[in-house]
């Protein structure tokens, strides 16, 4: 009897385990997904309105783009949009709903520097990928949130190259920063930036601040005039150039104007006599390329849906190549583990193994698990109304503060 019961628990221990063994887990179950979300978290009514607004309609049109190519592997692509207002209590909350959805986004896309800080360790926890603007606190130390260009700290040192490279006077060039009084607006006050100007030879003789609503920077420019400035950078966005630039003017300083994302074709649909000559770093094609094949694509499809001439800003090509890169990052995993691996672990280890990848001649993106940040840019300058190349594509200085590297 107990030999009897012993054969069959050993029968019953065998039948479970080969069970065990053909079922799938839960993952390997889901197997080829009906479709791919991409959600996004941007500030469409918020302060940063002006330049942000094109992103949804970028976004869109990145999906339809890709739908109508074959989608992703065959998975149709799907682009959810909710707006936080830019207030961050409310993009925590978006973000909580989108992390319950069954099944969660592959990716989220950020562009309030303050809410990726938020939502960081969130997402790390929660193994959610992303895509984010680059404040570098957003992004470092490397965790589950990719920057979607360089780190603001890392385009203002490449203006510092530019700089020096085309400085003709016996004299330093005198430089001074007026920028916004929020993480994205003082991400470029770094020490390691204000070495790499001494290093370079330019001399940094005033720093400012101003508030996002601040409509008058008189007091700030009259400190500023007296450090007899050749250059003013300013890592604002939509208005804020626009702000800095006019009251520069208005004010008969000879200093010209350098930013880097936000310093765009926005300010220029705003006030563009105020920006001749200005100058700016950005680490993508701009709308004045009309031979380059990615820009012919954008203009297709805003033309096609018929979107607002003035969406052809900074975000709509950086909303585009985001889509691009979940496109490809998400196939080679497909190619390689098949459509069971394509998971938020599984995607953040593709990101970081996305070295040089072309987005249609858009921008060049590469990560590593160290640098969650691209690393290419370009200089543009005002010439005519219109912004024109004055550098060929080169790698930025690295510039994040030391205990992120």
């Amino acid at each position: 009897m107990k030999r009897s019961v012993g054969f069959f628990t050993v029968l019953l221990g065998l039948a479970l385990c080969l069970a065990v063994t053909a079922c799938p887990s839960a993952s390997q179950a889901a197997g080829k997904p009906e479709k791919i979300v991409l959600a996004a978290i941007p500030d469409m009514t918020g302060p940063y309105a002006a330049i942000v607004g094109p992103a949804q309609a970028a976004f869109q049109d990145a999906a339809e783009y890709v739908n109508e190519t074959g989608g992703i592997k065959g998975v149709p692509l799907e682009i959810m949009v909710r707006d936080c207002g830019g207030k961050i209590d409310v993009g925590v909350n978006i973000y909580m709903q989108y992390r319950e959805m069954d099944p969660k986004p592959f990716m989220i896309y950020g562009v309030l520097s303050g809410l990726g800080e938020a939502l960081k360790e969130r997402m790390n926890e929660d193994r959610i990928p992303g895509m984010w603007v680059c404040s570098t606190e957003v992004i470092y130390p490397p965790m589950y949130i990719f920057g979607a260009y360089p780190t603001y700290a890392d385009l203002c040192g490449t203006f510092i190259d530019w700089l020096a490279a085309t400085w003709k006077e016996s004299r330093p060039p005198r430089l001074a920063f007026l920028t916004w009084d929020t993480t994205y607006g003082k991400a470029v006050l770094y020490d390691e930036v204000r070495a790499y100007a001494k290093e370079k030879g330019v001399e940094i003789v005033a720093e400012e601040l101003f508030g996002v609503r601040d409509v008058d920077v008189s007091s700030q420019l009259t400190r500023i005039r007296a450090k007899k400035p050749d250059w003013i950078y300013t890592n604002t966005a939509g208005g804020g150039p626009v702000l800095v630039a006019k009251a520069a003017q208005e004010m008969g300083l000879d200093a010209k104007i350098a930013g880097s994302i936000g310093l765009d074709d926005s300010c220029l649909y705003i006030n563009r006599s105020v920006f001749e000559g200005a100058v700016t770093v950005h680490p993508f094609a701009n709308w004045s390329e009309t031979d380059n094949k990615g820009v012919q694509l954008m203009n297709k499809y805003i033309e096609k849906n018929k979107r607002k001439p003035e969406y052809r800003t900074i975000m709509y090509p950086m909303g585009f190549t985001g889509v691009l890169v979940l496109k490809e990052v998400v196939e080679r995993i497909v190619d390689q583990q098949g459509w069971d691996k394509v998971d938020g672990p599984n995607i953040k280890a593709g990101m970081e193994k996305l070295q040089n990848f072309n987005a249609h001649d858009l921008a060049v993106f590469s990560y590593d698990p160290k640098r969650h940040s691209p690393n290419l840019a370009r200089v543009f300058q005002v010439q005519g109304g219109k912004w024109v190349p004055v550098t060929d594509m080169q790698q930025c200085p690295d510039l994040r503060p030391a205990q992120y590297k």
